[in-house]
């Protein structure tokens, strides 16, 4: 079983999955993530060796997909471990040795601010969700997590939720009323174009953010009516447009799956040389994967 990584000389991945990896451990006992029970609202699971007795009696630890794990050694990085199993030294046992195990798992915010002055000196509501994930495990345990045994999800919603209202305003800000309801993909483009050094620097992705709605004066309501119910066309309309490109797709993915079977056929039979059997074979794979990989 080959070594593919080493991490500070004291823990190595030994294998990408639990079952390559069970075999150096037989009969021994490993490390594991728990998110289950009292912790099961928790963003992270965390092992002190020096709280847990077992920590230096197991031989190594398993990360599960989807997850990360970082070990630190007196508050110090000492690597980054995605999914596989892998081998603890001695040295990564003493005390101030720790193993956190951050899940990748993705989680909605639902946020709402009211009392936004537009440019025109207007004040508006606005609502909607974001969706996140923590990609680096290392910012998020540094800069959010820090000494915490538990990070719950509602944590972070609570925390990060400021910083999404405070980009929502300032975008608002500098649109009037009518260019605010006409604008809303513009909009969420310019709001995750702000958060994204932030919640980069946390360690979490920004992985959509939707604008829900605006809640505006009773002079704006029929302005308000008519952008809801222009959107909503506009996005049937995109949808009509996404489907008829699908059935087209769908279509060509039949046809050339057709025409390896002529293929076939003809080689079989004997109407056609290996040589142009292969030639043929090797074009329609290519154009088949190539409008599979269009449909996925």
């Amino acid at each position: 079983m080959a070594e593919v990584e080493k991490f500070g000389g004291l823990f190595r991945r030994i294998g990408d999955a639990v079952h390559i990896g069970a075999k150096k451990f037989k009969g021994k006992s490993i490390l594991s993530s728990d998110f289950g029970p009292e912790a099961e609202s928790s963003l992270i699971s965390r092992l002190k060796s020096e709280d847990f007795d077992g920590f230096r009696k197991n031989d190594g630890f398993i990360v599960k997909d989807p997850e990360n794990a970082i070990l630190l050694q007196s508050g110090s990085l000492v690597g980054v471990a995605g999914s596989g199993i892998y081998e603890l030294d001695k040295s990564a046992k003493r005390p101030g040795s720790e193993i956190i195990w951050v899940t990748k798992r993705e989680f909605i915010i639902k946020w709402g601010t009211p009392g936004i002055y537009t440019s025109d000196n207007i004040m508006v509501g606005c609502y909607g969700i974001s969706r996140m994930r923590v990609v680096n495990p290392r910012n998020f345990i540094m800069n959010v997590v820090s000494h915490k045994q538990y990070y719950s999800g509602d944590e972070l919603k609570n925390w990060v939720k400021q910083t999404i209202i405070a980009a929502v305003k300032h975008v608002l800000s500098r649109y009037s009323v009518p260019e605010m309801l006409k604008e809303r993909r513009s909009l969420e483009i310019q709001t995750r174009s702000e958060l994204g050094p932030e919640t980069s620097r946390w360690g979490l992705e920004l992985v959509g953010l939707d604008i829900g709605g605006f809640k505006v004066p009773d002079e704006y309501q029929a302005l308000l009516s008519y952008e809801v119910e222009k959107q909503v066309l506009e996005q049937r309309r995109e949808l009509a447009e996404e489907r008829k490109t699908l059935d087209d797709i769908s279509e060509k993915v039949t046809k050339y799956e057709q025409m390896l079977e002529q293929a076939d056929e003809l080689f079989l039979s004997g109407k056609i040389s290996e040589e142009k059997y292969k030639e043929l074979t090797d074009k329609y794979s290519r154009k088949l994967a190539q409008f599979k990989a269009q449909m996925s």
